[in-house]
């Protein structure tokens, strides 16, 4: 049994292949067409699935698709019942939206339809035997997160912008079955509030989120602000919420989140992002008190409604690591599985287990690893580099040795081994790796490296068995989807890790997950003393994180980076 799935017309398209019943191969179309964010069409990671396994569209025996079209044209008359004035505002825009813009998917609910048509075209169909089939997002998230657990059951929580018209869904998993709990629709939405607050800031779109959540820790999360902001929210006893819209408009224009009534009471919203007064890096931190609290609420009510040990989160809300720990170090749940590829592109592998679990009733099986992309031999690695004109030696055994040396040493280290990850993080094979000791560490890696706003921290990679030395929890934190303390006597010893607040993103490593980087972080302990290092995307500003051979020898190339470790060899310049 092949099933195909892939998301579009949205943002970070990509594709995902199962054959008989396991996720065998998965990859963003930007890793391959190298824009950031690409949403349309995912023809690149497609056939990337299709190479994969050596087969042509026509073995394929399913396709499936992340939206529901249907859904959303049924609720049209709604949207121009509650807001028929906002209507000329959003006509006016949406010819002009870039795909990753786009409201609703407002622009290419038509186009889905034709997708089994265009599927054929692109990919020279000659005997088609798949069917098409579509899905519901918040669904597709839910597959994404509880099929690849290892749960047989479990509370599910998604949570993003928009789908087809839910933008949270609580749910709860049995076996094969994924059942709806209660859903919070348009236009209440805690991810397009954490867009808007972001781009009231100055952030880009969809870039935002993240960068606004490394700027909350400078702001007081317990101020002024916050307690105006939190009496727009309502958390209702039903495990939902809603907020005031009158001081918001996400839902109808992309020029601002935010309406003239909320800028009257928290300020104007800012042109760039930089150069924050106190009051704005308060207004960051009680948007991120805010996001906490709603989600913590949705959490508690779906323990007790389901009264599972287990919860799984997806959706680009479940990226906000902050909120991710929180509810980890409550202990509201036993265990947490939160899908690697959480935004949307993750869609893809949960439409494709949508419809193998849940519609076709086939047998689980638990997700392993991120490491789903492509990966490439020494021959090829090789070619790239000599290209390239680098110099570079074959080291094998001795690349754990020479790099942990050097990042003791101070230097800069491009990490590229085995399989691509799948999903927004580095989490160890296309990875930019450094020194946690050097106090100095986190702003040359963002002057130098990241060419990146001076606040942004950066995360730990540690092994497994010793988070719990250096971090208040120890819990797994494979995907580095949960951010932990720095426990108080190790914050002078990692300085460049430890963020304002004394927090840090975490990634484990354990040998099963990742031999290599396990390797490298035992080899470094024997000489520092400590098993963690910086661990940051191995990519340039504006770029998608490198993917190929070609990729990595490029961005290091113009990188301030001193040294590449591709697969068996060691690279340096001129």
């Amino acid at each position: 049994m092949k099933i195909l799935g892939f998301n579009s017309f949205g943002h970070d398209s990509a594709a995902a292949l199962i054959v008989d019943d396991e996720i065998v191969f998965a990859v963003e179309e930007e890793r391959l067409n190298r824009k950031k964010h690409a949403g349309g069409f995912p023809e690149m990671a497609i056939n990337a699935c299709l190479a994969y396994e050596d087969i042509t569209i026509d073995d394929l025996d399913h396709i499936a698709f992340f939206w529901n079209p249907t859904i959303s044209l049924s609720k049209i008359p709604i949207y121009l019942l509650k807001f028929w004035n906002k209507v000329p505002t959003l006509l006016r825009e949406q010819r002009h939206f870039e795909v990753e813009e786009n409201l609703g998917m407002v622009n290419y609910l038509f186009d889905m339809y034709k997708l089994p048509k265009k599927l054929k075209e692109t990919f020279q169909s000659q005997n088609p035997k798949f069917k098409f089939h579509f899905f519901e997002h918040h669904f597709c998230h839910a597959a994404s997160a509880f099929y690849p657990s290892s749960f047989e059951e479990s509370s599910i929580l998604t949570i993003d912008g928009a789908g087809e018209w839910a933008t949270t869904l609580l749910a709860e998993g049995k076996g094969n079955n994924i059942r709806k709990i209660q859903t919070v629709n348009t236009p209440y939405s805690l991810g397009a509030f954490y867009q808007a607050m972001s781009i009231h800031l100055g952030f880009k779109l969809i870039e935002g989120p993240g960068k606004m959540m490394g700027l909350a820790s400078y702001g007081n999360p317990n101020g002024k602000v916050y307690q105006q902001m939190k009496k727009l929210f309502r958390l209702k006893s039903d495990g939902g919420f809603d907020f005031d819209m009158d001081y918001f408009s996400y839902h109808y224009t992309r020029k601002s989140g935010v309406s003239e009534k909320f800028t009257q009471l928290f300020g104007h919203s800012k042109k760039e992002g930089k150069d924050w007064t106190e009051h704005e890096l308060e207004v960051a931190a009680a948007a991120q008190h805010i996001v906490e609290d709603v989600v913590m609420h949705m959490a508690k009510h779906l323990k007790k409604v389901t009264k599972s040990n287990h919860l799984c989160m997806a959706g680009g809300v479940a990226l906000n690591s902050v909120s991710n720990g929180i509810i980890a170090k409550s202990g509201l749940f036993k265990d947490i599985f939160i899908q690697p590829a959480a935004g949307d592109s993750g869609t893809a592998i949960g439409a494709a287990l949508l419809l193998n679990h849940q519609k076709l009733n086939r047998p689980r099986k638990i997700q392993e690893t991120a490491f789903l992309g492509p990966e490439f031999t020494n021959e090829i690695c090789i070619k790239a580099i000599e290209e390239a004109g680098l110099p570079y030696r074959i080291a094998r055994e001795e690349i754990y040795s020479f790099t942990a040396e050097k990042i003791l040493q101070n230097k800069i280290v491009a990490w590229f081994q085995g399989k691509m990850e799948f999903g927004p993080r580095a989490l160890g094979n296309r990875s930019i790796l450094a020194n946690p000791m050097n106090k100095d560490m986190k702003d040359i890696l963002n002057k130098r490296v990241k060419f990146r706003e001076d606040f942004r921290p950066f995360a730990a990679i540690v092994t497994e068995k010793d988070c719990g030395t250096f971090f208040d929890h120890d819990y797994p934190n494979p995907y580095m989807l949960l951010v932990y303390h720095v426990r108080e006597k190790y914050r002078s010893i990692l300085p460049s890790l430890t963020h304002v607040d004394g927090t840090v993103r975490i990634q484990t490593v354990n040998e099963k997950e990742n031999s290599p980087m396990a390797k490298l972080l035992k080899t470094f302990e024997k000489l520092s003393g400590y098993p963690v290092l910086i661990n940051t995307s191995f990519n340039i500003k504006g770029e998608p994180i490198v993917c190929s051979p070609q990729d990595a020898v490029r961005s290091f190339a113009n990188a301030d980076v001193d040294y590449l470790i591709m697969n068996d060899m060691i690279v340096w310049k001129n």
